[in-house]
Formats: C-alpha cells, sequence, structure tokens
C-alpha cells in the first residue's frame, strides 16, 4: 500500500508522517546506494552493497557531508498535505535534514529513554527498535506516538518482537500495522 493511500483513509489534511531513526549515509556514496522503488540487476546489486558497507567507513570522517535519504524519499512520495516529523539521535543526521528538508520539525532524543515528543498519523521505523539498548522501551515509546486510528510501518523483524497485541495494533500488510481508533 502506497503511503497517500494510507493518509486517505479518514484522515484530515495536513497529516502528520514521523520517521524515527532515519540515519544517514555521505552525499558521495548517497547515488550508488540501491534504492527500493527501483528494480536493479544482479550487478546493480553487487555495487549498491559494495557502496553500502564503503559508507560505513566513510561516515566515520566528522567532515564527510551526510544525507537522511529516508526522509527525501518520503517527501518526493507524498502528494497529500502532510507536515513531516523526524527523530534521531544523531545531532548529524538532524543537521542533513535541516539542510535538504527546512520545513520539517527536527528533535534528537534517545528513544531508549525518551518518548516521541508528540503523535502522529503515520510513525515510520525501520530498523529501529532492533537495534536499541532498550528494544522494549523503544518500541512503547514508538507505540505511543502513534494515534488512534494511525498507522505503524515498521520491519518486520521488530514488529514480530516487539509489537505486543497490548499496544492494540493489527497487522494489514507486510511492514503495516493500524492501531485500533480505541487505543
Amino acid at each position: 500500500m502506497r503511503l497517500d493511500e494510507l493518509l486517505a483513509e479518514d484522515r484530515a489534511d495536513p497529516a502528520c508522517v514521523m520517521v524515527v531513526g532515519p540515519g544517514g549515509v555521505t552525499r558521495t556514496a548517497s547515488w550508488l546506494l540501491n534504492d527500493a522503488a527501483r528494480p536493479a540487476s544482479a550487478a546493480r546489486k553487487l555495487i549498491g552493497d559494495a557502496a553500502r558497507y564503503g559508507d560505513q567507513l566513510l561516515r566515520r570522517v566528522p567532515l564527510m557531508p551526510i544525507v537522511s535519504l529516508e526522509p527525501l524519499e518520503i517527501e518526493r512520495a507524498l502528494r497529500r498535505p502532510h507536515r513531516l516529523v523526524v527523530v534521531d539521535r544523531s545531532q548529524r543526521v538532524l543537521a542533513a535534514v535541516r539542510r535538504d528538508l527546512p520545513q520539517a520539525a527536527v528533535h534528537c532524543l534517545d528513544l531508549n529513554r525518551e518518548p516521541l515528543p508528540e503523535r502522529a498519523d503515520v510513525v515510520i521505523a525501520f530498523n529501529v527498535i532492533c537495534r536499541l539498548d532498550d528494544p522494549a522501551a523503544g518500541m512503547r515509546h514508538v507505540a505511543e506516538a502513534v494515534r488512534p486510528g494511525g498507522w505503524l510501518l515498521m520491519d518486520d523483524r521488530s514488529a514480530a518482537a516487539h509489537l505486543v497485541a497490548s499496544f492494540g495494533f493489527d497487522k494489514v500488510a507486510p511492514k503495516t500495522h493500524r492501531r485500533s481508533k480505541s487505543a
């Protein structure tokens, strides 16, 4: 399901879309990385994988410029009126988001210890919960940030391990969960 379709279901405009932990890549490697929106040949996948591993080293260079791809992809994909909120624990990632998407609200926090700053119609948290020191606390903070009737998009591994029934979500498609309207 496309994000615009999810937002079309009984939501007033503008919707609040929150991206949690988007991370960043270097500008040098970003154009070489694989993009899930485009089909790739075996050779292209190999190039993308090599770029991803090389980027892990390049990101450690403090002055190397980075870009946060996930918020940019979401901004390009959404046609409906929306407000974008980006949360990460890295000031460097958030500075990249501020530079590339000045209209986005950005918040620096540690998801292990702090709740998300507001509630959203859609919360996107791919490969975040499984990397936390306290995944149960992080999952609770993410779940609480989804408005009743809202959507949680997250990797299936984290959802299977940490999205417990008491949070009031139903899985409606791979990586797509809807919070009960009465939650």
